[in-house]
């Protein structure tokens, strides 16, 4: 039994001193592949290091995370595409953000769009990141441009509503720690949809699931969101890891 978290940003500071053992820990737990999605241009050479000395085990992506769009945008989109090499298995993290602010909206509104359309020209898929706005990127991901496009929506926690529409577009849904809190409306949705169009993440190191919440979180910690699907879903675990498993590999060409 083998699990993939699709999202875990391990090239932190917060990771600098026990990498190894984050990794180690990671392989015991049986996750055995970890993505890797960017921030912005400063985080990419962290990412490319990790990438290269856990080879086959850590796996980069390239984008600019909308809550790093500013009035510079286009010259940070640059420099990150600076950086693209054969490497990197998706777009991400990219999005929209309007949790904090609307400031920068229109930007991150374009930002997000180059940013799809660089994920088909390289048939690459996407790791998107909505807070506050699944509307609105939905309406992006809509347009006949990107009909053709494939990736995530990472950390969903909306509705049936919202789920059916997105795996309609042709989307995979991130299921992360969310889905343990006690007082988390995602377990109702993911029993109405079922496990087919999923794949699970940490987002490390943030949203640690129960019972470590509020503690670093890490790719090893899977296992808990897994036991979790399990219990709601009374789907067996080792289906759970191999349809996620088969969701993340197919979908990142792995």
């Amino acid at each position: 039994m083998n699990f993939i978290d699709t999202h875990a940003h391990i090239y932190f500071n917060q990771f600098e001193e026990d990498i190894d053992s984050v990794i180690n820990n990671s392989l015991e737990n049986q996750v055995n592949k970890i993505l890797m999605p960017n921030i912005n241009s400063s985080s990419v050479n962290k990412l490319y290091r990790i990438s290269d000395f856990y080879r086959n085990i850590c796996y980069p992506m390239l984008g600019l995370h909308p809550c790093y769009v500013n009035e510079d945008y286009k010259n940070e989109l640059k420099k990150i595409k600076n950086y693209f090499n054969k490497q990197i298995i998706a777009i991400g993290e990219i999005g929209i953000d309007l949790y904090r602010e609307k400031k920068f909206f229109k930007q991150q509104l374009d930002a997000f769009e180059i940013q799809c359309y660089w994920a088909l020209e390289n048939g690459l898929p996407v790791v998107i990141h909505t807070r506050n706005s699944l509307k609105e990127t939905i309406k992006i991901v809509s347009q006949p441009d990107f009909k053709d496009l494939k990736g995530i929506f990472h950390c969903f926690d909306g509705s049936y509503k919202d789920a059916i529409k997105l795996v309609d577009l042709g989307f995979l849904l991130g299921i992360g720690g969310i889905l343990t809190f006690k007082n988390s409306n995602l377990r109702n949705t993911i029993v109405k949809i079922g496990i087919e169009k999923l794949v699970l993440e940490t987002d490390s190191p943030y949203l640690s699931p129960e019972p470590y919440r509020g503690k670093r979180n890490e790719p090893s910690n899977i296992l808990h969101i897994a036991e979790m699907l399990e219990k709601i879903t009374t789907i067996p675990l080792k289906k759970i890891s191999r349809v996620t498993t088969k969701n993340a590999i197919e979908l990142f060409d792995l």
